[in-house]
């Protein structure tokens, strides 16, 4: 290997990752509506899900995304990582215990507050309160998780921390399995889903399993110490409080979603999260990716030491996500409904429920460019210490995102709520950009805008390709249409970037020769 590792190296390492825990996430989503339908039971389940999946994406993943791993950064500038790591550790895990306490003893109004259409069902109503207290020990499990997770990412180390993220999957995969066999076979379907969350919720135990050797081994071994001895850990507290909030963007609009549509035909809250995963899809492999390596690197104040380091380091981000998104939002938009035919339509899942999965997810990903970039200019804002422009910008977002519902859930039903997301996300994306372009003098180097033309001309013409094949295949079996169509198009894309000039795959994800990826 010539040199260090470049950034798209990195990306790529921490996006091989997090394709693993993708992988396993949709095979078992595929098993979770085949086996359950997409009804009552799965809404209660989702429902339930989302609720916990709000507090585990805020003290989890956000918090080290957002005010632990620059933190960590400056600790380790003066020798004091190891001693700040325990106190960071002891606070995560007495403030998640804390927080599921108190959402334990509130279960039902939390349940009422994100799913206020249950109401009228008592049956429904209980089972997803049931539900929520079953899955609220994970949130405690994954903020243990997520400190590992933080640590090994400041030590340039990827891969592991995003692929143990498939113990997830893979104990409710196991758990799904057992229950379709004989050994399930006396259970009711309403036992089964709580079996469900039972196995979601103590899979966290798995993670941390993973993570604690390659952890110990990078000098981090867990312990208990007194947060309150330690004033980093301390300013690590305040940090955390707006830091948390404006992580939890994504999350908190699914959550206005997810109320909307508890008014709405069962299936819609179903519709809505298995929509949301598929986009998840490349927001995650390469928006969050790049999002995670540019946070350690940005940190540590090198804007003022060298800001010509600082704005490559973006530029590589923005490039990252822009030639993965852009395609990925007109792909998704064109394919939505071959493409939810074959990942879904399978056992209790009918034709009807992929129509309906497919218009959302249509809706959800023309805002594909608003998530991306928000996550990454909201890490820019982490790494110079200003948690406080994120927070507020995210309130802005989901003020508009319910504004926009309340408009257009009559009209249009489920998709118009996704499409309210996809609207806001946007306008909080411009709204990031500008308050970014005056913060970092010369932020978007030159040549970006071009690059951005380009990527923007090769993923439409890839896109109408698409929907072009897409309706000369629509007698074909989905997943034979998915399974040609989906390479092709990114062929396509790729060759259509060449011809602009804008050079190869390779190139194009900052993977030059000689790196190791």
């Amino acid at each position: 290997m010539s040199g260090s590792p470049s950034f798209g190296s990195h990306v790529l390492r921490f996006a091989s990752g997090s394709l693993v825990s993708k992988v396993f996430g949709y095979a078992r989503d595929a098993a979770m509506v085949a086996f359950f339908g997409a009804g009552w039971l799965s809404d209660a389940y989702y429902a339930a899900f989302r609720v916990v999946n709000i507090f585990r994406r805020t003290v989890g993943e956000g918090s080290v995304n957002a005010a632990f791993v620059p933190a960590l950064a400056a600790e380790k500038n003066s020798g004091r990582e190891r001693e700040f790591f325990s106190a960071a550790w002891t606070l995560a895990l007495g403030a998640s215990a804390l927080l599921c306490l108190a959402a334990f003893i509130f279960r039902r109004e939390l349940v009422l507050l994100t799913a206020r259409g249950f109401a009228d069902d008592p049956a429904l109503l209980g089972l997803t309160v049931l539900l929520t207290a079953v899955l609220l020990p994970h949130v405690v499990l994954v903020a243990a998780s997520a400190l590992l997770q933080g640590a090994l990412n400041a030590e340039k180390r990827f891969f592991l921390p995003q692929a143990a993220a498939a113990s997830f999957s893979a104990a409710v995969l196991a758990y799904l399995g057992l229950a379709a066999s004989p050994l399930g076979a006396d259970f009711s379907m309403e036992q089964k889903i709580i079996g469900l969350a039972a196995a979601a919720s103590a899979s966290g135990l798995l993670q941390c399993a993973i993570l604690l050797p390659a952890a110990a081994r990078a000098g981090y071994l867990p312990r208990l110490s007194n947060p309150l001895a330690n004033p980093a850990a301390l300013r690590l507290l305040a940090m955390s409080l707006p830091a948390l909030l404006a992580a939890a963007q994504d999350q908190l609009s699914l959550l206005v979603n997810a109320f909307f549509a508890s008014f709405m035909e069962a299936g819609s809250i179903t519709a809505i999260y298995n929509a949301a995963r598929l986009t998840q899809f490349p927001v995650s492999l390469f928006a969050a990716a790049s999002a995670a390596v540019a946070l350690p690197s940005l940190s540590g104040g090198l804007l003022q030491r060298d800001p010509d380091k600082f704005r490559a380091t973006l530029d590589s981000a923005f490039r990252l996500t822009a030639v993965i998104i852009f395609p990925a939002t007109a792909g998704l938009t064109a394919l939505a409904l071959p493409v939810t035919r074959a990942l879904f339509e399978h056992g209790r899942f009918t034709p009807e429920m992929s129509a309906l999965t497919a218009a959302v997810l249509a809706c959800l990903s023309a805002g594909l460019a608003g998530f991306a970039f928000n996550k990454l200019a909201a890490s820019v804002f982490y790494a110079l210490g200003d948690l406080v422009t994120p927070l507020w910008l995210v309130g802005l977002q989901v003020a508009l995102n319910a504004a926009l519902c309340f408009a257009l859930a009559p009209s249009m039903g489920a998709p118009g709520l996704t499409l309210a997301t996809s609207i806001s996300s946007l306008a909080a994306g411009a709204a990031f950009a500008l308050l970014l372009a005056r913060r970092v003098r010369g932020v978007f180097r030159p040549g970006l805008g071009a690059f951005l033309a380009r990527t923007l001309a090769a993923s439409a013409g890839m896109g109408l390709a698409c929907a072009g094949g897409a309706r000369l295949m629509s007698g074909f079996h989905p997943l034979l249409s998915a399974a040609l169509l989906v390479p092709a198009g990114v062929w396509l894309y790729f060759l259509t970037l060449r011809a602009m000039g804008a050079g190869g795959a390779r190139e194009l994800l900052g993977l030059r020769r000689g790196e190791e990826a």
